[in-house]
């Protein structure tokens, strides 16, 4: 989406918070059910319902590239949405039970550059395909990298190549689930997540359009330096999966990343900043704020009451990035409107990382508490 904001706005005559609310819609559903996603995914059993978003992905990204105009689009995204949920409650779970107890931290760190590495890669590549297939071409060629994974997970899952997966659902009772709802680790960790997703996908998703319209970059060369201030977060969560394997402490990677995003985020759409400047303090936005999600991530098997409820606890956790990620863009969007341009969207993080911080202090009391490493 990113990349093609703009496209869409003139194409599609959509407004400033129109097109917001299409990039954020895509966390929907997470944003709604992933507590209840999660538990869903436990009872009926991962690797079912992995496929099942991917396969998802791929239909909802086929029908979006036929749409005739925004509400059709706007449709699409939810499903997409539905479909996304699907996949990001259950791979942790696969992940855990997959690694023995030494590898899950360095395991479930890494998984957590996904989204980066993904986004990275699209504001890549939408450009180039949007350039000779129209954004319509965009959505294909995502919904067939969908399809293709889809196959790749039937194949490499099967219960003959990969017998440690359980291809049974697990028996999670509904009345447990508030054993995972309220401890006190998971909601804090969804908080900490709610924060920095609204952050990060309020600047991945307005950057492309503030380096067009006010710094007059190209639309490559805007997608090209997104697509390197995004990958910057990739290598911020594979940094923090090494540092959490190697004993670092979770709630001081959250620190640091809420620290260093505070102090960042005040020069990236701030006039009086040179030009210079704002790339690279993108970029440390980035890289250090990368350091949250996989430690969030990989705590979920931590602070999980058993290996059963893995995509439970995740789907706590995976809820408050998406209420951040769902609001993040729109919100963006009010600031830049409503405060004085660009420059006023500096509250709206300064007030999440402020938070945030106080949360990761939190976190680390209750993980002292109970011996969680």
């Amino acid at each position: 989406m990113p990349p093609l904001i703009t496209s869409l706005q003139a194409e599609l005559g959509l407004s400033l918070m129109a097109a917001g609310w299409l990039a954020s819609l895509f966390n929907l559903t997470g944003a709604l059910f992933g507590v209840m996603g999660g538990a869903m995914a436990d009872k009926m059993g991962a690797r079912r319902v992995l496929m099942a978003g991917l396969a998802g992905l791929a239909l909802a990204g086929y029908a979006g590239a036929l749409a005739p105009g925004p509400a059709w689009l706007l449709s699409c995204r939810v499903i997409e949405s539905v479909a996304f949920l699907s996949c990001v409650v259950t791979a942790p779970r696969l992940i855990a039970v997959a690694t023995t107890l030494s590898q899950r931290n360095l395991a479930m760190g890494a998984w957590g550059s996904f989204m980066p590495i993904g986004m990275a890669l699209a504001i890549l590549g939408a450009p180039p395909i949007a350039a000779q297939f129209g954004w319509q071409g965009v959505w294909v060629a995502v919904a067939s990298l969908a399809l293709l994974c889809l196959l790749a997970v039937a194949w490499i899952t099967g219960p003959r190549r990969w017998p440690q997966v359980p291809m049974a659902a697990a028996a999670l009772p509904w009345r447990t689930l508030g054993q995972a709802v309220w401890r006190p680790g998971p909601v804090l960790m969804s908080l900490c997540f709610a924060l920095y997703a609204l952050q990060f996908f309020a600047v991945a998703s307005w950057l492309p359009t503030y380096l067009i319209e006010v710094l007059g970059h190209t639309t490559g060369r805007a997608g090209v330096a997104t697509a390197i201030v995004v990958a910057g977060n990739a290598v911020g969560n594979l940094a923090a999966s090494w540092l959490l394997h190697c004993g670092a402490r979770r709630w001081l990677l959250l620190l640091v990343a809420f620290v260093v995003m505070l102090l960042c985020g005040a020069g990236i759409f701030t006039p009086d900043v040179p030009e210079v400047w704002k790339l690279p303090l993108a970029f440390a936005f980035n890289l250090f704020g990368g350091l949250l999600p996989a430690a969030v991530l990989a705590g979920t098997a931590a602070h999980a009451p058993s290996l059963a409820m893995v995509g439970t606890v995740n789907g706590i956790v995976v809820q408050g990035a998406n209420i951040g990620s769902l609001i993040g863009p729109p919100a963006m969007a009010f600031m830049i409107a409503g405060f004085g341009g660009w420059a006023g969207s500096y509250w709206l993080m300064a007030v999440c990382s402020v938070v945030g911080v106080g949360l990761a202090v939190w976190l680390g009391v209750i993980e002292r508490r109970q011996g969680i490493s």
